[in-house]
Order: structure tokens, then C-alpha cells, then sequence
């Protein structure tokens, strides 16, 4: 007798489920503890070569979203303009769109759902009215021209003074 033979809830089916998880597991924790923080989509943790590659599919998936949404939409504040790459808000929120478009469009769910209406009403729309307010692209999409970051306040950097106040903060919390 095989474990394909056994009754799934008998003590037999139960101890052969068991071996099976038992046998899988150490796997997944590895595969687990393998990937980087964020995932395949966490840029800055990215090497060259997977960079690249999340580059490629994010290239493909805006030009797929520009053809398939921007194009038609009556408002032309939504378009992307062609230098979108060079924004980095631009580039983290249409890598997120992404990675939810991926999982909302999952071709393994056999279920049906409502999972495509809420990527639309959850992601896609929100995203865009965030890239239209506050990713910067404006200023090129009127000029059809790359225009660099604004000058703003300084960068904000890990100094003396905020290490001295996350101190005294960490202390009194």
C-alpha cells in the first residue's frame, strides 16, 4: 500500500502528511531566509543582474499599461512621460502596480474573485492619481523634456544631532 492508498484522516494518512510537511519544510525556511528584504522587487537590494531584469519588466508592464489604459483615458494629465524612468517615485509606484498586477492577474487561481476589480479600484487608479500629484512628471510631460529634481530642503541624511534625538526619544517612549 501505497500513501496515495491511505485515507487522508485515518492515523496512517495523517503520520504520511506529516513526513510529507516535515520533509518539505526545511525548504521553504531556506528558500525563506534567501530572499532579500521586499523580495525580487526591492530595488535596493538588487544586484546588477536582477536589476536589469526587473528594468526589463517594468518596461514591459508600462509600455502594456500606457497601450492598454493611459492611451484611453480622457484626461491626458494621467500620460507618462517618456523620461518616467528617471523619477524615482515614478519608478517605485509603477514597480508596486506591477507586482499587484502580477498577483491580481495570477493565471493559478482557479477560483473566481473579485480580485480584478479590486487591483483596478485598490491599485490602479489610487497609483495613478498618486503619479499624476506627486511623482514629479508634470513639469515633463507639458515640456516633453526631462526636467531634473527641484530644489528643495537639503537630503536628508543620518547625522550627529538625529542620532543624539532618536536617544533621548528612545529613552522617554
Amino acid at each position: 500500500m501505497n500513501d496515495d492508498d491511505l485515507d487522508p484522516m485515518s492515523i496512517e494518512g495523517l503520520d504520511a502528511r506529516l513526513v510529507n510537511v516535515e520533509t518539505i519544510l526545511p525548504d521553504l525556511f531556506d528558500m525563506y531566509e534567501l530572499r532579500a528584504a521586499g523580495g525580487p522587487y526591492y530595488w535596493a537590494a538588487l544586484n546588477h543582474d536582477e536589476a536589469v531584469k526587473l528594468w526589463d519588466e517594468l518596461g514591459k508592464f508600462v509600455t502594456w499599461l500606457d497601450g492598454r489604459y493611459l492611451t484611453n483615458l480622457a484626461d491626458p494629465s494621467y500620460r507618462l512621460p517618456e523620461c518616467w524612468y528617471r523619477h524615482p517615485i515614478a519608478v517605485e509606484e509603477l514597480t508596486a502596480l506591477m507586482v499587484s498586477h502580477r498577483a491580481a492577474y495570477d493565471t493559478r487561481s482557479a477560483k473566481a474573485s473579485s480580485t480584478l476589480v479590486d487591483w483596478h479600484q485598490r491599485a490602479l487608479w489610487p497609483t495613478l492619481d498618486s503619479l499624476k500629484l506627486r511623482a514629479g512628471l508634470a513639469g515633463c510631460r507639458d515640456r516633453s523634456e526631462h526636467r531634473g529634481h527641484h530644489a528643495g530642503p537639503a537630503t536628508f541624511r543620518v547625522s550627529d544631532e538625529y542620532l543624539g534625538y532618536v536617544d533621548v526619544a528612545a529613552e522617554t517612549a
